[in-house]
This record gives structure tokens, C-alpha cells and sequence, in this order.
């Protein structure tokens, strides 16, 4: 027996547990050094995969060579079913051009003019967990409001669609799509089975048509005389280069990206918040202190400056996503080799930012498991979070997250309307772990019981 082959025989067992511990639950099967060194390889099946863990390490591989990565063909395999070849997924020239049309929709005035949506459907949450009181399980409550807000926003209506049923078909076509992923680690066919595939195609297709009727309603109407919302604004982007517009095709991916990155992680980071914040009752009261003194009487009023004024809240959101980022990993794949830290990174070789293990890293943080919103507050000295590549819940380099300002927007908005109203107080005895479905997803229902204060 050749050396090779013992080699790869008495590495089986590590193998197969790195598989199985990759299926169950991605961020258990990093590996233990990535909390603490600047770079680690490992090899699993086929696989090169080389995880970055410091922030200059980082800023390197995402910025210096970005055009020497893509997104890989695991991501298209996983979500280009559902979301097509939008923003998130296009690569090179067709993810430029798409960028530079939509730009111009999620600048800060154009996000603010957001806002009265977003505070009508966060009164109408309020309102409506006040009516119920008892116990809620908050992320699905928060699925329910963020899908409710981007609906509005992308449609001008909550009656347009069924929000909430176009929430349920998100999260069937998202569940799946781990088997994907792990079916392109291993190398698998794409046409192989998998628990809840055909089930999600489905959800996928039926989202689709969802939104091909409604751009097709919205085109029978005068572009111009339409709705200032996030359809209206699909419809007419331009690329400022070209003038190109975009098709309904394309129209249709960029909406359900939107809908995917702009209710789903926006509502597990309320989620994980709410959880956290209710574990910490002096935290909790210095929020409810400011809310009172920034917020003493009508929320209706709330808008872009008075988000502004709210420090301590913005800073327990900021920990809180520290902790339990929503997109806790990126992952690129190489198309042209480089060198990084000494490390050869052949084409093909996966490369992974784990955004998770980088807001723990014992090199980066004091006490990094500690929930400590005083990390974010002004004082002197370099501090961690200064560095945009040791905190990056929306990611980072030339394809950070273009709803960055609309997502802590309507994150503060809504943490601010409801803490001003109501008490939340956790049922579980301590916040369960995060399990990664493409989003950080807790574990079991993080139960809260519902009170008006």
C-alpha cells in the first residue's frame, strides 16, 4: 500500500466527521484555531479550503484580490433556483452594471424616505403583541414584521401579496439549500435528491411568478406617475455608463434578493437582539431610559434624526450582531491563483471568511463572548470595531451589502418602537446556539414571553 493511500485512508474518520458535523450545523465544523490563529487550511474531500481569520488578512483577499475571486459555483447551486442571477449572485460585468444601476436606490435619502413604512408596520407588530400577550417565539414574529416592511417597501402596499405566506416560501426554498452546499463540497451531481428539494423549488418557482405578476401590473401602469417603492425604483434604474435598464428577469432576482437579504437577516438580528438585551436588565433599562427621553411621545414622530440620536440602542444592535451575525460566513472561490500569508491559493480553492469565528477571535477581542455594548461607545485609543475588517456583519470589500443603512434602519426602528411599549422576558434558560441555513437561525425558538410596560 502506497504512502498516498494510507495517508488518505487514516484521514477518513476526521473526513467523515468533518462532513457530518458540516451538514449538521456549518459553524460547529470550524475548525477550533479559527477563534484564535490568522490563517488555517484544511482539506476536506476534494476541497482546498483556506479560512481567513485576521482583519488585514482579510482586507487583502477581499480588496487587493477581488478580481481574483468569485462566489462560487456552491452559492449558485444553493440559491440561483430562487434568486436568479441578481446582485448577490452575478459575478464580474454583470454584477458591476447591476451594482452601479441600483446605487442610487439605497443612498441615505433614499432609505429614509423608507422610514414611515417602516414605522407603521413595526405600530401595527405593536399593537398586535400587545393584543396577544403570552408567550411568542420572536424570531418568527420578527419574520412576520420584516417581511411585512419589505413587502411595503418593494410594493407600496402590505395588501399587494401575501406577506406572510411569501415568508413561509422563502424560508422552505432556504432550509434546503445546505444539502446544496454540501452536495457541492462533496462533489455531487446537481441533479441528485436531497430532503426538501423538490419542495423548495417549488416555493422558489411560486415566488417567482409572485413577482413577475406584480412587475407586469406595475408596467400597465405610467413608470412615472408610479409609487416612490423599491419595484418603481427597479424599473427605472439605469446604468449610468450604458443606460441600460433592466429585464423582468432581472427585475425578479433583484426583488427576491431583496426580499431574502432584507427580511430574513434583519429579522434574526431583531431576534437575537431582543433575546440578549432581555438577559441583561441594567443594559436593558439604560434603552428604555433613552427611549423614553428621545421618544416621550408620539413614535409616529420618529424619523431619520431622531434614529440618530439613539446611541445606547444602536450600539446594543451593533454588539448583538457582533455576536450572532446573520450572514455569519463568506465564502469565495479562486478563479486566479494567489499567494496569502505564505499560503498558495490555487484556483478552486475555497476560501472562507468566517465572520462568526473573526467577531470572537481571541486576537481581536477582549472577553469576546461577553455581551458588552460598551465596545461600540466613543473613547480614546484604537479599538477593535475601528478596523472594518474585524466587524463586518454586512461584509466587506467591493461586494459589501448595498442595504446595509435600510437594514440598521429598520432594525433601530423597529427595536425602538417596541422596547418603548412592551417588556419581553426570555422563557429559556439561556440563549441557544446559532444554527447556519445560509442565515444564523437559532437553534430552537428563542420563546419570549409578552408584556406592556
Amino acid at each position: 500500500m502506497s504512502s498516498s493511500l494510507r495517508q488518505t485512508l487514516s484521514s477518513l474518520p476526521s473526513q467523515i466527521r468533518a462532513v457530518s458535523a458540516t451538514l449538521r450545523n456549518p459553524i460547529e465544523a470550524l475548525p477550533p484555531s479559527v477563534f484564535h490563529d490568522r490563517i488555517v487550511e484544511r482539506h476536506l474531500g476534494r476541497q482546498h479550503i483556506v479560512y481567513v481569520c485576521a482583519p488585514d488578512l482579510v482586507r487583502e483577499a477581499l480588496v487587493t484580490h477581488s478580481a481574483a475571486l468569485d462566489k462560487g459555483e456552491g452559492l449558485r447551486r444553493a440559491i440561483g433556483p430562487g434568486l436568479g442571477n441578481g446582485l448577490l449572485t452575478a459575478e464580474g460585468a454583470d454584477w458591476k452594471w447591476q451594482r452601479q444601476a441600483l446605487a442610487p436606490v439605497f443612498r441615505a435619502s433614499g432609505t429614509d424616505a423608507f422610514l414611515p413604512a417602516m414605522v407603521r408596520a413595526t405600530e401595527h407588530c405593536v399593537e398586535e403583541l400587545a393584543r396577544q400577550g403570552g408567550i411568542v417565539a420572536i424570531e418568527q414574529a420578527m419574520m412576520r414584521l420584516t417581511g411585512r416592511i419589505i413587502i411595503e417597501t418593494m410594493l407600496s402596499s402590505p395588501d399587494a401579496v401575501d406577506a406572510d405566506a411569501m415568508a413561509e416560501g422563502l424560508g422552505v426554498f432556504l432550509e434546503q439549500t445546505r444539502w446544496s452546499l454540501l452536495g457541492d463540497l462533496l462533489g455531487t451531481p446537481e441533479w441528485l435528491p436531497h430532503p426538501g428539494k423538490a419542495k423548495g423549488l417549488a416555493a422558489a418557482r411560486a415566488l417567482r411568478a409572485q413577482a413577475l405578476a406584480q412587475i407586469r401590473a406595475r408596467r400597465a401602469l405610467n413608470v412615472d406617475d408610479g409609487p416612490d417603492d423599491l419595484l418603481n425604483r427597479l424599473l427605472t434604474a439605469r446604468d449610468p455608463d450604458t443606460g441600460r435598464v433592466m429585464s423582468d428577469e432581472e427585475i425578479i432576482d433583484n426583488l427576491l434578493t431583496f426580499l431574502t437579504a432584507g427580511h430574513e437577516t434583519t429579522a434574526l438580528a431583531l431576534a437575537w437582539t431582543f433575546d440578549r438585551l432581555s438577559r441583561h436588565p441594567e443594559i436593558m433599562r439604560g434603552v428604555q431610559r433613552e427611549l423614553d427621553s428621545i421618544l416621550p411621545g408620539k413614535e409616529s414622530a420618529l424619523d431619520a434624526s431622531t434614529l440618530n440620536q439613539l446611541d445606547l440602542t444602536r450600539r446594543v444592535l451593533r454588539e448583538s450582531m457582533r455576536l450572532t451575525p446573520p450572514a455569519p460566513i463568506i465564502i469565495r472561490e479562486v478563479r486566479t491563483p494567489f499567494e496569502l500569508e505564505g499560503v498558495s491559493l490555487e484556483k478552486g480553492t475555497r476560501l472562507v471568511v468566517p465572520i462568526y469565528a473573526l467577531h470572537r477571535h481571541r486576537q481581536i477581542w477582549e472577553s469576546p463572548e461577553i455581551f458588552d455594548p460598551e465596545r461600540f461607545s466613543p473613547r480614546a485609543g484604537e479599538r477593535p470595531q475601528d478596523d472594518r475588517y474585524a466587524y463586518m456583519p454586512f461584509g466587506a470589500g467591493p461586494r459589501i451589502c448595498i442595504g446595509a443603512r435600510f437594514a440598521e434602519t429598520e432594525a433601530l426602528t423597529v427595536l425602538a418602537l417596541i422596547l418603548r411599549r412592551l417588556v419581553l422576558t426570555p422563557e429559556l434558560a439561556a440563549t441557544p446556539p446559532g444554527k447556519m441555513e445560509i442565515t444564523l437561525r437559532p437553534a430552537r425558538p428563542l420563546l419570549m414571553s409578552v408584556t406592556s410596560r
